[in-house]
């Protein structure tokens, strides 16, 4: 009978704890899927939490927003139960593929904010003191290298006198700034695209000048750079020879300007950067003077190309001589700055640039892989990476160059 008892207590022992390890085994389970239940779903709990409190009329305290958020408090877990010291529960995530598609428009919008706020076209005039320096070879290359770094160039070829451009190109333009300036074409109607990556505005020689323009035809040429000012990255101006006041009012009127001069002809650059920096600062003062609210500019930072040299080394030596000599002879006292930038040296190749003109084409499309064409390509490097200290805005530009251009160059006084 006692054996009996025994095993019965035995075998009721035994039921009892496999119960209990069922129960553990349960419990252990249960406490795995609820650490595995979705973020949104310990949310939801938490939800139904705050309701029976604010049905028990324990309604929690609301948040400050001025206040920070207490790292430190305890929050309820979604069993209910204090889960020690935590941070503030997260809110409900929406579904990634939703949370992507507005993220990427969101990104898209500013993009396209931020690059219509930042396009600003550079205008950039070419001057030198005498023809035959290569400022219309250098002016159409670098408009082929610029083309080839992803911008978009605009030549405009402003040696109304002789033009030369498309001659040397080897095309024909059926309208050029001349039908523009006398009214008989709009912008759009003497715009030509190129075989060599850039756009350009023929001109037509004859006795047509700058300073014969009456007051119509100048503010149709301000037009053009309102009407292209989306349209191109760089307009480059190729200006006829001399250091005339109304060449320099237009040069002195874009963004930068580029004086191209020779190791031969070295005295003569030295001079038209004199020039240029004096006729700055007239023309700033002049300005200042009109127009309370314009701010002058105090630097003239113009940008020296020295042409048909023989390597580097001698460019860089007969420019360090150049800017010696600035600095000793055109110090200014007024509050005015002249601080000369190399751009580069083109180095020289003769034959091959006659053979371009004889064949009428552009060098760097036939001879890129060249010194000269790889001192091409270099100077269109610098100029497309180099940032402007004053950072104007297309109003400011547009405002100074309407300032210089319709008043200052409008002074029939002065000769070409």
């Amino acid at each position: 009978m006692m054996q009996t008892e025994t095993k019965v207590s035995e075998k009721t022992n035994a039921k009892t704890k496999s119960a209990n390890r069922m129960s553990d085994s349960a419990q252990a389970d249960e406490q795995t899927v609820k650490q595995a239940t979705p973020a949104q779903d310990r949310l939801t709990e938490g939800e139904k939490l705050l309701d029976r409190l604010a049905e028990s009329g324990k309604k929690p305290q609301a948040k400050d927003p001025t206040r920070a958020p207490d790292m430190t408090k305890p929050i309820i877990d979604s069993s209910g139960k204090v889960s020690g010291k935590t941070t503030a529960a997260k809110k409900p995530i929406r579904p990634a593929a939703k949370r992507s598609r507005e993220l990427s428009s969101l990104i898209g919008r500013t993009l396209r904010l931020q690059l219509k706020q930042k396009h600003i076209v550079k205008s950039v005039a070419f001057i030198s003191n005498k023809g035959g320096v290569g400022k219309t070879h250098i002016a159409s290359n670098m408009a082929f290298y610029l083309s080839r770094l992803g911008k978009k160039p605009l030549l405009i070829d402003l040696d109304l006198g002789n033009s030369d451009v498309t001659n040397k190109l080897g095309f024909y333009c059926d309208y050029t700034i001349i039908d523009l300036l006398k009214g008989n074409r709009a912008v759009k109607d003497i715009i030509y695209d190129t075989p060599h990556g850039f756009d350009i505005i023929g001109g037509e020689s004859g006795n047509f000048k700058l300073a014969n323009l009456t007051t119509p035809q100048r503010k149709r040429f301000i037009r053009v750079f309102e009407d292209i000012r989306d349209d191109y990255d760089f307009v480059l101006m190729d200006l006829s020879a001399g250091i005339g006041t109304t060449a320099l009012d237009c040069a002195l009127a874009q963004d930068y300007q580029v004086i191209v001069t020779t190791p031969q002809d070295i005295v003569a650059g030295y001079a038209c950067i004199k020039a240029a920096f004096h006729r700055f600062r007239e023309l700033e003062q002049k300005m200042a003077e009109r127009d309370p609210d314009y701010t002058p500019r105090l630097s003239f930072r113009p940008f020296i190309v020295l042409n048909q040299v023989p390597d580097f080394q001698t460019g860089r030596s007969l420019f360090k001589r150049i800017q010696e000599v600035v600095h000793q002879n055109l110090a200014d006292d007024s509050g005015f700055k002249l601080d000369v930038n190399f751009l580069g040296i083109v180095m020289s190749d003769g034959a091959r640039v006659r053979e371009s003109e004889l064949n009428r084409t552009l060098y760097s499309s036939n001879f890129g892989a060249t010194q000269a064409g790889q001192c091409f390509n270099f100077l269109a490097h610098n100029m497309a990476q180099y940032r402007d200290p004053n950072n104007p805005t297309f109003t400011t530009k547009l405002r100074r160059f309407v300032s210089i251009f319709l008043k200052s160059v409008g002074e029939t006084k002065y000769a070409q």
